[in-house]
């Protein structure tokens, strides 16, 4: 099966605040979230997205939804991460990420979740809102990037197939943007074939981006303005990339401590 029937969420997860990262595809939020989680010891990191492409190996009709470019039903999505923010779900996740040697504790050392990828819709806004409270995000971060740049990013993605890496072939430097391609530093510089090894993603088309874009705008875009509304959306512009990782970093701990949330 897909996912599990809905259930009510443990008492152990009560105490966990979600951080919901939002923009558009190729924004590069993936990639921040994770770094994100790669300096605190106490944030995990969950890619709605990822959750959904491993299941659709299993399920020929997600994975033909997740190819189109369109959005998957707003239900399935939900129970997909009710299922991910179980115990020994997020404990798996964060076993499989990587953590500085230098981490440290964020804010008052409280389990954290960054969300990629959830909610983008009003219809998952409202699913959401039927959570306990406690799991409710306490804010969403917006990257803020020009549609020629996401488009650019996107069509440098690669995967390695060997060490399972995430990088990025192409570069941007216009407009005081300065992005340089994200290239491996590790065992997998050495070790694979790029030429071989390194895949594009099946929804880094072209056609499927322009679909994947105008999605955004008809459907996440209205979420952001509930955000706002909320007082709860902190836009980030990330001219330089993952250099920016300092300032977003301070960004999100001043917020946390400006907002004495907890």
């Amino acid at each position: 099966d897909f996912f599990l029937p809905s259930h009510t969420v443990m008492a152990a997860q009560a105490k966990t605040t979600l951080i919901s990262l939002v923009g558009k595809p190729g924004s590069g939020k993936g990639t921040y979230g994770a770094l994100l989680a790669s300096r605190y010891r106490n944030l995990t990191f969950l890619s709605v997205g990822d959750v959904l492409r491993d299941s659709a190996k299993r399920n020929e009709t997600l994975r033909r939804v997740l190819t189109s470019g369109k959005l998957v039903d707003d239900t399935i999505v939900n129970e997909a991460v009710i299922e991910s923010l179980q115990e020994e779900n997020l404990q798996q996740l964060k076993a499989q990420h990587s953590i500085d040697s230098d981490a440290k504790v964020f804010n008052d050392g409280g389990e954290r979740v960054i969300l990629d990828g959830f909610p983008r819709t009003d219809a998952q806004t409202k699913l959401l809102s039927k959570w306990p409270s406690s799991l409710e995000p306490a804010l969403a971060i917006y990257f803020d990037v020009p549609d020629d740049i996401v488009i650019t990013k996107l069509l440098g993605r690669r995967k390695c197939t060997i060490c399972g890496g995430n990088f990025n072939v192409n570069g941007v430097e216009q407009d005081g943007w300065d992005m340089p391609p994200l290239l491996p530093k590790n065992a997998c510089k050495e070790k694979c074939d790029w030429d071989i090894h390194w895949e594009k993603r099946d929804d880094d088309t072209a056609d499927i981006i322009k679909e994947r874009m105008q999605v955004f705008r008809q459907k996440t875009e209205p979420v952001l303005e509930s955000w706002s509304n909320s007082n709860r959306l902190v836009t980030f512009v990330p001219y330089k990339g993952v250099k920016e990782m300092d300032r977003l970093a301070g960004v999100l701990e001043n917020y946390f401590h400006k907002h004495s949330l907890t």
